[in-house]
């Protein structure tokens, strides 16, 4: 083999793997399995199938949009975090800039109205010019990590 065909074959030449890579490629593809990935999400009783596409609260399915779809598992992967309009526009919609609009309202309106049945409690929730959180738990204002130092509105700070 020539200096200049051993250059253009790189490693894929016929020399030997030693040991230590071949061990290495072998125990990787052993400790992370094709299937062990997280293929159902769950926060609360919402549940969300990533392989079927599937949604359900409680044993209500919930017909989903693509779009609808991708904002839910976005969400249900940081659930109990507050989610800004630019961080969903930037990940959700896959915008380098984050442009004048109320795309991400309009679609949380749908989303909300999708997912919040009429006799639940609402798990989709507005954070005042933050973004939106999604919670298993219900909106007590005092008990929520992102209204610490908030006063509830029209509340007097003098009063005992």
């Amino acid at each position: 083999m020539t200096s200049n065909t051993r250059r253009e074959t790189g490693s894929l030449g016929k020399r030997p793997l030693p040991i230590v890579i071949i061990i290495s490629r072998t125990d990787s593809c052993v400790h992370s399995p094709v299937g062990a990935r997280e293929t159902i999400l769950r926060v609360g009783s919402l549940e969300l199938d990533l392989i079927d596409r599937t949604a359900r609260r409680s044993n209500r399915p919930i017909d989903l949009l693509p779009r609808e779809f991708q904002l839910l598992k976005y969400m249900m992967q940081r659930s109990d975090q507050v989610l800004t309009h630019a961080n969903l526009i930037k990940d959700v919609w896959n915008y380098k800039f984050v442009p004048e609009t109320n795309r991400v309202n309009v679609h949380m309106g749908r989303l909300r109205s999708k997912v919040d049945g009429p006799n639940e409690a609402p798990m989709i929730r507005n954070v005042r010019g933050e973004g939106f959180v999604l919670s298993a738990t219900p909106a007590l204002p005092n008990n929520l990590p992102w209204t610490a130092g908030v006063q509830a509105e029209g509340a007097d700070s003098n009063q005992f």
